[in-house]
């Protein structure tokens, strides 16, 4: 299911006002070709945190952005709206993770 993120700061292009950028769910076979956008490092107590692979992130995205410009059309939002598309990018791998170990 495709995410749909509203621009807190709406973009122009061609006299024609973006509100939101589109973003498609990715597929199994993107996922074997990029793998995971970030990677959970654990520490000896247990606790881990994540470490963001931004070359991953930023390939997901320039795939993934349902827009005439593609990937490119970031160049042109701003930091928080940027932001938010990485957050429903890592969205859609919490979600899938989570359902495949309600199946387990």
């Amino acid at each position: 299911m495709n995410k749909s993120i509203k621009l807190e700061k709406p973009i122009e292009l061609f006299g024609k006002k973006v509100p939101e950028i589109e973003l498609k769910e990715p597929s199994g076979a993107l996922y074997v070709k990029l793998g995971d956008p970030r990677l959970v490092v654990f520490n000896p107590s247990g606790s881990g945190y994540w470490i963001e692979q931004n070359d991953t992130i930023k390939a997901y995205l320039e795939a993934l952005i349902d827009h005439p410009l593609g990937g490119d059309v970031v160049a042109l939002l701003s930091l928080r709206d940027v932001m938010a598309l990485k957050e429903a990018l890592f969205d859609f791998f919490t979600s899938a993770a989570e359902r495949r170990a309600a199946t387990k």
